[in-house]
C-alpha cells in the first residue's frame, strides 16, 4: 500500500481536484456545525422569551389550592417554584371604587422574565400594594396613599412599570394590583363560590420540565382510567378542581405561532445548507474521479491489484477528511461564535451564550460523522468505477457510464437523507423537502436530458454545444438546484414577514371589552363613535354547552378527551362572520334562524359534518341548530373568535352580555379612563403589553431569519461559483483543441460565453420551478398561504444568464491565453 499511497498522495496534491474536495468537506463540517449550534441556541433563547409570558417554564393552575404532592414532586426534580394567587375584587379609597385583578405573589416571583416597579424594589412586603398605571388612574392615588383591597388596608408603595407575566384571558383583566401572598387572608375576598385561581410556577432545564409534564400526564391518565373502570362519568369542569398544566408553548398562541414558524425555518435552513454542501461534495468528487482515471489505468498496467488501489485511495480520502476535520472544526467554532456575536450585536435582547464545549460535544461530532457518510455516498460508486477502469483507458478516452452516475446519485441521495434527518431531528420535514426535491430533479433532469439529446441529434450548428447530454443535463440540474435553494429562504422570509404583518397590522385592537350588559350596548357604541375608536363588531356572548349531535349524546370517551364537551362555551350569533374567518366548506351565508357555523378543527375532532343537527343547552333551554358550513379561525389574531356562530335570532341576546375589541391610540389612553368609569359593570382588558411583547418577539425573529438566510446564501453562492468553475474546467480541452486548429480568441470567447450563458438561462428557469415547489412544501408545513412568486421568474433567468456569461468570459479569457500544448498537458495533472 505504501508503494502506491505515497506517489498517489503526491500526485493528488499537485492537482486542483483534491483541494476542491477538501474545501467542500470543510464547508460541510463548518457550515452545518455552526448553523446547528446557532439554531439550538436561538431556539433556547426564543423559548425563554416565550416562558417570560408565563413567568416560568411550567404553570400548574387550579381553582383550588395546589396539592402538596405536586410541590413535593417539583422539589424532587429540583425545579424552582413560585406560588401565585389571582382573583378579582373591589379596590377603593374614600370616594372611588374600582374592580381590580389582584395578583398575590411570593418573594421568588417571577421565575422567568422581569417585574419592574417604580420606585425600584426587590420584593413586595406585607401591607404594601403595587398598582398598574390604569389602576392608579382610576383610583386617582399616588405613591404613599392608603388603599383598601376588599377588607384589607394597604399602602401604595410602587407603580408597575413592566410585568413580563402578561397573559391574554378574562382572568387576567386590567387594572391590576400586586400584593404579598400572605396578605390574601386579611382581604377576606376569598369566600365560598369566589372566582379564584391558584398557580404553581416552575422553572428548570428542558429535561426537568419534560419529566414533570410526563408525570402529570401519567397521573391524569391514571385517574381517568380509574373513573372508567368504576363506570363513573367524568365530572364537569365547573364541578372539578380544573387542575391544568401549561408550558410556554401553550401560554399564548399569538406568540408561539411565530416561534413555531421560526423553528421550522431554522430546520429548513439546516436542510438547505446540507443539500448545498452535498452538491459541492458531489461535484468535486466527480471532478477528482475524472482527474484520477488515467492514474489508476497506469497503476493497473503496472500490475497493481484492485485491493491495493482501493486501500491506497481510502487512505488518501482518510488524509483528506482528517485535514477537512481540522479546518472544518476550527472554521465551524469560529463561524458559530461569530454568528452568535453578530446576533447579539443586532439583537441585544437575545439571551444566548457561546460554549465551545457544547459545540465540541454536540453539533461537531454529528457533523463530522454525517459528512463522512455523505462523502462515502458520493465517492464509493466513483471509486468502484475507478477500480474497474481498463488499462486501455491510457490510450483511449472513455465516457463515464450512465449506470455509474445513477449509482452515485442513489447512494449520495440516501446519505443526504440520513445526514439531514440526523442534523435537523425532524424526519417528517426532511422527508417532505428532500422527497419533493428528488421528484423534481428526476423529472426536470429527464426533460433537460431529452431536450439536449434532441438538439444534438439535429446535427445543426447549435448541436456542437451539446457533447454529452446526460452530463450537461446533470450540470444544469445541479446548478439550478443550488440557485433554487438560496432562493427558497429569501422567498419564505418574505412570506413569513407578510404573514406576521397581516396578524399585527397598524391599528390592531389593543382593548378588549367583556361582560357589557345588553342595555349598555347602544351607549357604548355611541361612545366609540364619538372618540373615533375603530374595532370589531360587538358580539352577543351567551354561555352554553354542546350536548348532542343528531339527537344522540356524544360518546363518553369523546367527552372525556375533548374539552369542548366538558365545559361551557362562549356562543354568539351574527349575520356576518369575522373578517379573518374563512369558509372551508358549505354555504357562505346564513339563510334562516337556527343555523350554525362550526370551527373546522373542532368539527373534525367531534365528527361534525355539514347537515348535522347539534343540540345546545342554553340558559333559556335546549336549542337545535343545523350545521351549514365549517370555518377556519385565526386564533392568533387580536379579535374575538368563536367555535360556534349561530344565525341571527337563534339565541336570546339578553341572556348574556356583549364582547368585542377596539383600538385606542396611545395619546388617547387617558380618555379611556372615563369610558371605564362610565361602564363600571364591564370588564376592560388592556392587551397593549401583550401586543408590544408579540411585536418585539416578531421583530427579533425577523432579524434572526434574515441573518440565517444571508449565511445560507453565502454558502450557496460559493457552491454556485464552484459549479460554474467545474463547467469551465471541462472546457479546457476543447479550448486547447480549437486553438490548435486556428480558432481566434475572440470567436472562442463569443461561442463559449454564449454556451455557458445559455446553460445559465436554462438553469435559471429550472431553479424558478424548484424554488416554487420547495417553498410550496415548506409553506404547507408552516401553515402559510401557498402563492406564486412572479418576481423570481423575472430576476433569476436573467441574473443567471448574465452571471454565467460573465464568469465564462472571465475564465475563457484566461484559458485562451494559455498555449494549447500547455493546456493539454495540464488536463491530467
Amino acid at each position: 500500500m505504501n508503494t502506491l499511497f505515497h506517489p498517489l498522495l503526491r500526485q493528488s496534491f499537485k492537482s486542483t481536484g483534491v483541494y476542491l474536495l477538501m474545501i467542500a468537506l470543510t464547508l460541510a463540517i463548518s457550515a452545518t456545525t455552526a448553523l446547528k449550534f446557532s439554531n439550538d441556541q436561538v431556539q433556547k433563547a426564543v423559548a425563554l422569551q416565550a416562558a417570560e409570558m408565563l413567568a416560568g417554564d411550567l404553570v400548574l393552575s387550579s381553582n383550588e389550592p395546589i396539592g402538596a404532592q405536586w410541590k413535593a414532586q417539583a422539589q424532587q426534580l429540583h425545579l424552582q417554584q413560585s406560588e401565585v394567587t389571582m382573583f378579582g375584587t373591589m379596590a377603593h379609597t374614600s370616594d372611588r371604587f374600582v374592580m381590580v385583578n389582584v395578583k398575590a405573589i411570593d418573594a421568588s416571583f417571577p421565575l422567568r422574565g422581569e417585574l419592574k416597579v417604580s420606585p425600584a424594589a426587590s420584593a413586595i412586603r406585607s401591607g404594601e400594594v403595587w398598582l398598574s398605571q390604569r389602576a392608579m388612574d382610576l383610583l386617582k392615588v399616588k405613591i404613599g396613599d392608603p388603599l383598601q383591597i376588599a377588607d384589607g388596608d394597604f399602602k401604595v408603595t410602587a407603580k408597575i412599570e413592566h410585568d413580563s407575566n402578561q397573559e391574554l384571558g378574562f382572568s387576567g383583566f386590567s387594572p391590576t394590583v400586586i400584593i404579598a401572598r400572605q396578605d390574601v387572608v386579611k382581604t377576606h375576598a376569598v369566600q365560598a363560590g369566589s372566582r379564584i385561581e391558584y398557580r404553581l410556577l416552575m422553572a428548570g432545564d428542558a429535561a426537568q420540565t419534560r419529566q414533570f409534564e410526563l408525570l402529570f400526564k401519567q397521573k391524569q391518565q391514571l385517574e381517568t382510567d380509574q373513573l372508567s373502570k368504576a363506570n363513573v362519568s367524568a365530572p364537569s369542569e365547573d364541578a372539578q378542581s380544573s387542575l391544568r398544566l401549561r408550558n410556554a408553548s401553550e401560554g399564548n398562541t399569538r406568540l408561539m405561532k411565530p416561534i413555531a414558524n421560526l423553528d421550522t425555518f431554522l430546520q429548513l435552513a439546516n436542510i438547505l445548507t446540507i443539500l448545498l454542501c452535498g452538491i459541492a461534495i458531489a461535484l468535486t468528487s466527480q471532478r477528482y474521479v475524472q482527474q484520477n482515471q488515467d492514474h489508476i489505468a497506469l497503476m493497473r498496467c503496472m500490475g497493481a491489484s484492485k485491493q491495493q488501489i482501493l486501500r491506497a485511495y481510502l487512505s488518501l480520502l482518510a488524509v483528506v477528511f482528517a485535514i477537512a476535520i481540522v479546518l472544518g472544526s476550527a472554521a465551524g467554532i469560529a463561524l458559530g461564535y461569530g454568528l452568535l456575536q453578530l446576533m447579539l450585536q443586532l439583537i441585544p435582547q437575545l439571551n444566548v451564550a457561546f460554549s465551545a464545549v457544547a459545540m465540541l460535544l454536540g453539533p461537531l461530532p454529528i457533523a463530522m460523522l454525517t459528512s463522512a457518510v455523505v462523502l462515502l455516498g458520493f465517492v464509493l460508486p466513483s471509486l468502484w468505477q475507478l477500480l474497474n477502469t481498463p488499462p486501455i483507458r491510457v490510450i483511449r478516452q472513455q465516457e463515464k457510464s450512465v449506470q455509474s452516475m445513477l449509482w452515485m446519485l442513489l447512494t449520495g441521495t440516501v446519505s443526504l437523507v440520513l445526514f439531514s434527518a440526523v442534523l435537523t431531528e425532524n424526519l417528517l420535514l426532511t422527508a417532505w423537502v428532500i422527497g419533493s426535491i428528488i421528484c423534481l430533479c428526476t423529472v426536470l433532469y429527464a426533460v433537460v436530458w431529452t431536450l439536449l439529446k434532441f438538439i444534438r441529434n439535429l446535427k445543426l450548428g447549435i448541436s456542437a454545444y451539446v457533447r454529452t447530454p446526460y452530463q450537461t443535463a446533470f450540470q444544469i440540474t445541479a446548478l439550478a438546484l443550488g440557485l433554487s435553494l438560496i432562493t427558497v429562504l429569501a422567498v419564505l422570509r418574505t412570506d413569513l414577514l407578510e404573514r406576521w404583518q397581516q396578524q399585527l397590522p397598524a391599528g390592531t385592537p389593543n382593548q378588549f371589552v367583556y361582560g357589557l350588559p345588553p342595555m349598555d350596548m347602544p351607549a357604548f357604541q355611541q361612545q366609540l363613535q364619538t372618540h373615533g375608536w375603530k374595532g370589531t363588531p360587538l358580539y352577543p356572548n351567551v354561555r352554553g354547552r354542546l350536548v348532542a349531535k343528531n339527537d344522540q349524546p356524544f360518546a363518553d370517551e369523546l367527552v372525556k378527551s375533548n374539552n369542548s364537551l366538558r365545559r361551557e362555551l362562549n356562543l354568539t350569533q351574527a349575520s356576518a362572520f369575522p373578517a379573518d374567518n374563512k369558509i372551508v366548506s358549505g354555504a357562505a351565508q346564513f339563510q334562516q334562524k337556527n343555523e350554525v357555523s362550526v370551527e373546522a378543527k373542532t368539527a373534525a375532532e367531534l365528527g361534525i359534518k355539514i347537515g348535522d343537527r347539534l343540540t345546545f343547552s342554553l340558559p333559556e333551554g335546549l336549542l337545535q341548530a343545523k350545521v351549514i358550513n365549517l370555518r377556519s379561525v385565526e386564533w392568533e389574531s387580536f379579535s374575538p373568535n368563536f367555535f360556534f356562530i349561530f344565525s341571527p335570532k337563534s339565541i336570546d341576546e339578553n341572556a348574556g352580555s356583549y364582547l368585542g375589541s377596539f383600538y385606542v391610540p396611545e395619546a388617547e389612553k387617558p380618555q379611556l379612563i372615563q369610558l371605564i368609569q362610565q361602564f363600571s359593570n364591564t370588564v376592560f382588558i388592556d392587551v397593549t403589553l401583550i401586543l408590544d411583547e408579540v411585536k418585539r418577539i416578531v421583530s427579533l425573529l425577523v432579524q434572526i431569519i434574515t441573518i440565517l438566510a444571508v449565511l445560507v446564501a453565502l454558502s450557496g453562492i460559493l457552491v454556485l461559483v464552484a459549479c460554474l468553475n467545474l463547467l469551465m474546467d471541462e472546457r479546457k480541452r476543447e479550448v486547447a483543441l480549437l486553438r490548435s486548429f486556428g480558432s481566434s480568441k475572440h470567436r472562442l470567447k463569443r461561442m463559449m460565453s454564449m454556451e455557458i450563458g445559455f446553460m445559465g438561462l436554462i438553469a435559471g428557469m429550472v431553479s424558478c420551478l424548484f424554488a416554487e415547489a420547495i417553498s410550496a412544501v415548506a409553506s404547507y408545513r408552516m401553515e402559510l398561504a401557498i402563492q406564486p412568486h412572479w418576481e423570481i421568474w423575472l430576476i433569476l433567468p436573467i441574473l443567471m444568464t448574465v452571471l454565467c456569461a460573465l464568469i465564462g468570459r472571465y475564465r475563457l479569457s484566461y484559458l485562451c491565453e494559455i498555449p494549447p500544448l500547455q493546456s493539454l498537458r495540464e488536463m491530467n495533472q
